[in-house]
């Protein structure tokens, strides 16, 4: 039998959990429970790179969040699916390694947390990473997530830089150093051919060394209080209520919807909001839930001109088992991509400082979907809004924590939002009518999009926009009234109870936020373990206000 008394209990084994179940345990005198709400990551559609849409309909390891209406999209709701086992969303995710601009964080600096500038974050990125090309002044070398450099080989990659350059956009060697905006080969989580989650690289050598305790299938329904101090929680596993206590902390790592949602079952919150679900008020804290933010994202598709352009097409039993056979024994083949290879950040128009779009890109029309493939000869650019303004929030329906919060991202609200992606979308599909895809663009799905007004752009986006399922700052950093935690991720108005995962960005990065949140969980967990931060690195970066 466990003990139900632990040092510390993190709630949730994503990215950050599992970074901070992992560097709490070095400590072997410390004892450390992880509740996760779903199964392990060991399957071969997890590991296999790119096999990544299979887990996105395996109803046992996603949470299928439907979020809005949303009122700038004429009311639509959207799915948004984050990851629901070991490893969390960096079990589920597309693999792609962006920290953002190095500027995104000397805005957070800039907004009043001055230890989370690009200077204070640099050496937390370079401690997670072991970088393909090895550790400089910009990149790590020796942390346990491997980075690498994508080939970008296939005739579509080549095209996609080559266009991408006579648009007028510079070949960047590595966006994740003094350079974001260009065009690159991307830069993926993948360690030989294998997903490189932070639940394979962290969590699952911690709970080995013996002093991390890690529960599965268990569904938090809040944190116990005594007065206004956090002592321990309470979960569901298999049918049955159960709770767990801490002696020093609870640490809530679940995410931008499930973190906000527990701290609301807890107590924690607007006190008006919890008294009409019948919540008793532990602290009036009304920042929780508000200020929630997301990558917008719309895909701009060619068919091709000729057949023998895209990968996965005409793939039948034989042809998936032999990709299967490749990365299972020689670790080669299309297994070993996640697809996602070639990219760009660029500025939306010559008005935006600093880039605020970002292309991905998929050498196929169609979808790797389970149990079946239906992918077509052509190409998409997904274009997604960077840096948007518009914030929206995580509001409780029912006192059950069974049900899913009210979840709405107010899309586009903000006219400079409609702005900067309907310019992106226009820049986009001229960059298609360069050189470079002459020999393979065929005709447009939805012809014309340069040339369209913004208000037939605008209609075309209210029907087709999605997310590129980048939740963040529910639970924001910050001294102000409405920031939920302080920078160093404690809850404001309790103790002994802290958040670190994505929801206390102040403000969303430009680029996948993956990495980001693993950076976050390094510098944090240093704090709780009272150790002082690592000292800043300054660096220097194109968009740096204060070298120009």
């Amino acid at each position: 039998m466990r003990s139900n008394k632990y040092d510390y209990i993190i709630v949730g084994a994503g990215a950050a959990g599992s970074i901070v179940a992992a560097r709490l345990g070095e400590d072997s005198n410390v004892r450390i429970l992880v509740l996760e709400a779903g199964p392990h990551d060991n399957s071969i559609y997890v590991r296999m790179p790119a096999a990544m849409s299979y887990p996105l309909t395996d109803k046992k390891r996603i949470w299928e969040f439907e979020t809005g209406p949303e009122s700038a999209l004429g009311g639509r709701m959207v799915t948004h699916l984050r990851g629901k086992m070991l490893g969390g969303s960096g079990s589920l995710n597309g693999m792609v390694y962006v920290r953002g601009n190095p500027r995104d964080y000397d805005r957070w600096a800039e907004d009043g947390l001055s230890n989370w500038s690009y200077a204070h974050c640099l050496p937390y990125f370079k401690k997670l990473e072991s970088y393909d090309k090895g550790g400089n002044e910009y990149r790590g070398g020796q942390g346990p997530i491997r980075i690498t450099t994508l080939k970008a080989e296939l005739e579509p990659f080549r095209a996609f830089l080559e266009a991408g350059q006579q648009a007028g956009h510079p070949l960047t060697e590595d966006y994740n150093a003094y350079r974001q905006e260009g065009v690159h080969a991307y830069q993926a989580n993948i360690d030989n051919g294998i997903r490189a989650s932070g639940g394979r690289a962290y969590l699952r050598p911690a709970v080995r060394r013996g002093n991390v305790d890690l529960i599965l299938n268990a569904l938090v329904h809040k944190v116990e209080f005594s007065g206004k101090k956090a002592v321990g929680v309470t979960f569901e596993k298999d049918g049955q209520i159960q709770s767990a206590e801490a002696e020093r902390e609870v640490i809530l790592c679940g995410g931008a919807f499930n973190s906000p949602h527990v701290l609301l079952l807890s107590g924690v919150g607007p006190a008006a909001e919890l008294a009409s679900q019948g919540i008793k008020s532990v602290a009036d804290v009304p920042g929780v839930g508000k200020g929630l933010q997301d990558h917008v994202a719309v895909s701009v598709k060619y068919r091709a001109s000729h057949k023998g352009v895209s990968p996965a097409v005409d793939l039948n039993l034989i042809k998936m088992a032999l990709i299967g056979a490749q990365w299972l024994f020689l670790r080669r083949g299309l297994g070993i991509t996640n697809l996602w290879e070639v990219g760009s950040f660029f500025k939306s128009s010559d008005a935006v400082d600093y880039a605020n779009i970002q292309h991905e890109f998929l050498p196929m029309l169609g979808e790797l979907m389970h149990g079946k493939v239906n992918i077509e000869e052509g190409f998409q650019y997904q274009v997604c809004l960077g840096r948007p303004e518009s914030r929206g929030g995580v509001t409780l329906k029912s006192p059950d924590p069974r049900l899913h919060p009210s979840i709405v991202l107010n899309y586009l609200q903000q006219e400079q939002d409609r702005r900067n992606l309907i310019d992106g979308v226009r820049h986009t599909d001229e960059v298609i009518q360069q050189k470079g895809w002459d020999s393979i663009r065929g005709e447009a799905i939805v012809p014309g999009l340069r040339k369209k007004s913004d208000a037939d752009v605008f209609a075309w986006l209210k029907e087709n926009m999605g997310t590129q399922y980048h939740p963040c700052s529910s639970c924001r950093m910050g001294d102000d009234d409405m920031a939920v935690v302080d920078d160093e991720g404690r809850v404001h108005g309790v103790e002994s109870l802290r958040v670190i995962d994505a929801s206390v960005m102040p403000r969303i990065p430009n680029g996948n936020l993956h990495c980001p949140t693993m950076m976050i969980a390094e510098k944090m967990v240093d704090r709780v373990r009272g150790r002082q931060p690592l000292l800043p690195q300054p660096a220097h970066y194109a968009d740096d206000k204060r070298w120009t």
